[in-house]
This record gives C-alpha cells, sequence and structure tokens, in this order.
C-alpha cells in the first residue's frame, strides 16, 4: 500500500508535466478543445489556454516542496482538476457528435471516447491517493528520508511509461488542425508554393449530392453549373470548426458578389442551432453521410473546396481551419487581384 500511495503522486506529476508541455506547444489546439467541449466564458479561452499549461506545471513542481501542509494543499488542487476534468469529459460523451478535447496537446487520441473517459477516473483515483500521501505526512517523510530512493522509483516508472510508448509506436492523432499538411494545402516554402499551384491538375467535379434547406436534393454539378461554389465544410461542437464559423458573416459579405460560399454541415439544417444559423444565414446545406466531402477528398472537418462553373474543381481540398482560413484568404487576394487588372484595363470613358 506504502508503494502504491508514493506511485500516485508520482504518476500524477508526470502526467501533469507532459501534459503541460504538449499544451504549450499546441494552445490553439487547447483552445479549440475548450470550444468543442462547449465550456463557459469562451471569450476567456485563450488567455486559459495560455494559463493552465503553466498551472499544470507548476502543480506537478510543487507538490514535492517537503511540505505536508504544501504537499496536501497541491495535491487537493491537483484532484480537483482531476474531478472537474473527469466530469468535462463524461458530459461530452452524452452527446451524439464526437468531440475532440486535446487533453494532452497534440498527445493521445484527440477523440473523447470511452477510453478517454477510463483514463481520467484512473487520474481521478491516483489524484485521491495523493492526497492520502501528502495528508499522512508520506511523501514528506520520504523525500526527506529516502530521496534517492524515490527517485529510483520515479525513474523507474518514467522508464516504464516511455516504453510503453515507444511500444505502441508513439501517438499520431490523424485529424489534426495546424501543424500538418493536409492534402491539397500550401507548403511553407514559396517556391514551393507556386510550382504546387501551377501544377494543380483540375479534375471533374464527382457525381455527389447535397440537401438544401428546403429538403430537395442537388447535386455539386448542378450547384456550380452557373456560378463557382466555395463549399466549406463545417460540424457544430468542432473547436477548428466555430473558429472557420465565426468568418462566415466576413467570407459571405466579400465573396458573394463573386461565387456562391456556401457552409456545409454532417447534419439537417432544421437541427442546426441557431448561433450557427446566426453567422451563416441561408449559405447553408446538408452533406449526408459525409458523401460530397468524402468524394470532393476531403478528410476531415472542417475543410474547403472551390467548383467550378465549367464543371471542374478549382482548388482545394483543404483539410483544418488554418488551412480552410488561409485558403479563403489567398482566394480573396486573387479576387481583389483580378478585379483590379481588369479595372487597370479598362479602357477610360
Amino acid at each position: 500500500m506504502t508503494s502504491l500511495l508514493i506511485a500516485a503522486p508520482i504518476l500524477l506529476s508526470l502526467t501533469l508535466l507532459t501534459s503541460g508541455l504538449a499544451k504549450l506547444g499546441d494552445r490553439r489546439g487547447v483552445e479549440d478543445a475548450m470550444t468543442s467541449l462547449r465550456l463557459p466564458l469562451r471569450p476567456f479561452h485563450r488567455s486559459i489556454a495560455t494559463v493552465l499549461p503553466i498551472a499544470e506545471f507548476a502543480l506537478a513542481m510543487i507538490l514535492w516542496v517537503p511540505s505536508a501542509p504544501l504537499q496536501t494543499m497541491v495535491a487537493i488542487l491537483i484532484a480537483l482538476l482531476m474531478v472537474t476534468y473527469l466530469g468535462i469529459i463524461a458530459r461530452a460523451l452524452t452527446w451524439d457528435e464526437v468531440v475532440e478535447c486535446s487533453c494532452f496537446g497534440t498527445l493521445a487520441s484527440p477523440s473523447v471516447t470511452r477510453t478517454t473517459l477510463a483514463r481520467n477516473i484512473l487520474l481521478s483515483f491516483l489524484a485521491v491517493l495523493g492526497v492520502t500521501a501528502a495528508a499522512s505526512g508520506l511523501m514528506e517523510r520520504t523525500l526527506v528520508q529516502e530521496p534517492l530512493s524515490l527517485l529510483g522509483f520515479g525513474a523507474a516508472l518514467l522508464v516504464t511509461a516511455v516504453l510503453v510508448l515507444l511500444v505502441r509506436g508513439g501517438t499520431s492523432p490523424q485529424e489534426q488542425d495546424s501543424e500538418e499538411l493536409p492534402a491539397g494545402s500550401a507548403p511553407t516554402d514559396e517556391t514551393e508554393d507556386e510550382e504546387e499551384l501551377l501544377d494543380y491538375e483540375r479534375t471533374a467535379i464527382p457525381a455527389a449530392v447535397l440537401q438544401q434547406p428546403d429538403t430537395r436534393l442537388i447535386t455539386l454539378r448542378q450547384l456550380a453549373s452557373h456560378r463557382a461554389a466555395l463549399l466549406i465544410f463545417v460540424s457544430e461542437g468542432c473547436g477548428p470548426c466555430e473558429r472557420v464559423l465565426d468568418n462566415a458573416g466576413d467570407w459571405t459579405a466579400a465573396l458573394s458578389d463573386h461565387l456562391q460560399v456556401l457552409f456545409v454541415f454532417s447534419r439537417p439544417v432544421d437541427q442546426l442551432r441557431e448561433r450557427t444559423m446566426q453567422r451563416v444565414g441561408d449559405h447553408v446545406l446538408h452533406d449526408l453521410q459525409f458523401s460530397a466531402r468524402s468524394a470532393l477528398g476531403g478528410s476531415t472537418a472542417p475543410s474547403a473546396v472551390l467548383l467550378g462553373a465549367d464543371g471542374l474543381l478549382a482548388g482545394g481540398p483543404v483539410d483544418g481551419a488554418s488551412a480552410v482560413i488561409d485558403f479563403v484568404q489567398e482566394l480573396r487576394e486573387q479576387l481583389e487581384l483580378a478585379l483590379e487588372e481588369n479595372a487597370a484595363g479598362s479602357p477610360a470613358e
């Protein structure tokens, strides 16, 4: 029992250090996760995403200051944090849509599942044991009387954790927003960017259908038969998608004179939230069973693709919030440049 009581705070410290460092490297993902998890105080999400990893790191370190009263207070704070995380995860599992949490930044699976719940139950249990170890004075006594054995125990646990990760082959979330370069998105090097644009092979718009607000079906080719269409695939409750949806009003106002701007959801239009409808207005479609997004080559939400009025794809698909936002910005810049060139080439009256 004594070994378990000592192992609990060590494991918690390693978890908090890992979590804090991972969050520091993916603060945008943490902010998106809080939106996905429907946490309140959304205007403060960015500040919380900045402070939270520092707080986790600090708790992990202060827990080992050799003072039983201080250790007990910190252990209680850690337990409250773990129970809060557990409640948030349990709540998210009651929703219909799959939620991405980024509880450990870019590490571990991004989706909230029953495995995520089991992990947080275990962490909450360890946190309770940590309070017991601190309040009984066991942590302080061990630190003062047997520091080398405690260090060896901690090192053994750390090595075990690393070996488990290596055996699993590491972690590689497949649907992240900002760090990966999905198919169709532009590389960072300017020369490669220009070459990719030149090499973009326009293919025929695939045979797929979308559902309109009046429930009628329309094929992608019919949709773009008279006017180019920018399709932005999003899902409610997805943090990166919410970031894209926040731009909906600006994009439709800037681009609607030149092309159709349409936000395509994975659920029927009549089931969308009021806040969502306020942002997208009547620029909305329903993608049944993700069939259109899959046919167009999009792998996740958010994603975007430009359909040409000539029956060919004119750009994309791009996946991830950052890629979609950059894609639309580049499109706006190209349209503005074309308008300037047309104005400059027009004969004077």
